[in-house]
């Protein structure tokens, strides 16, 4: 699940912004009504934000991230909570594994001779390293997944947070469901959703007002 995670969040499009996004008609005409992006010289609607390393906008940005080589944004972002959540799991599935067979050999070891028990210097160099490795991606999943909550609950994208920027009060469970959708049986499944994208569409109707 960790490996299909990790894939989702690499190859998903986490919500670029197009020409085809926008009216087919000229939109120069609203200039002066409309603030433009200096680089991708696109329409700037509301919560998307240019991503310098990928160098186009992106709708309701969170971050880039160096891990999956992509940005986190609407259309990825439950890919990459779940993408935390499992390799959590991961990193303590693998630590209780390893520290229940150091406890377990040295319970038994006065009692009789466990030739499991005998450790050679690969498997002791093997259990130090993976013990490490997980103590740290588990640490940094369980941060990232306590920052990705706190984004949800004030619906807050971590690129309006450094801004200073709150996002508008809703609920906890109306911001989830942007996220992950509202197909409940998806919720743990790192497969695609119906999102629903509002933030084109209100700027779009509020040029055609124009």
């Amino acid at each position: 699940m960790t490996l299909w995670c990790h894939i989702k969040c690499l190859l998903k499009n986490p919500g670029y912004l197009n020409k085809s996004d926008f009216p087919g008609e000229n939109i120069n005409m609203y200039d002066h009504n409309i603030s433009y992006c200096k680089i991708c010289n696109l329409p700037k609607i509301k919560r998307a934000h240019h991503c310098s390393a990928c160098n186009k906008c992106v709708k309701r940005m969170d971050h880039h991230c160096t891990w999956i080589n992509n940005c986190v944004g609407l259309y990825n972002q439950k890919f990459f909570i779940l993408l935390n959540i499992y390799n959590l799991l991961m990193c303590c599935n693998s630590s209780f594994i390893i520290f229940y067979k150091l406890i377990m050999c040295i319970k038994r070891r006065p009692y009789f001779k466990d030739e499991s028990c005998n450790f050679l210097k690969i498997d002791i160099f093997l259990i130090i390293v993976v013990s490490i490795f997980s103590l740290i991606f588990g640490i940094f999943s369980f941060v990232m997944l306590v920052d990705q909550y706190w984004g949800i609950k004030t619906n807050t994208s971590g690129i309006e947070f450094l801004k200073n920027i709150k996002g508008e009060e809703q609920s906890f469970s109306k911001s989830f469901i942007e996220i992950f959708g509202e197909a409940s049986h998806t919720w743990l499944i790192p497969v695609d959703v119906k999102i629903k994208d509002n933030l084109v569409d209100d700027f779009n109707k509020k040029i055609k007002k124009k």
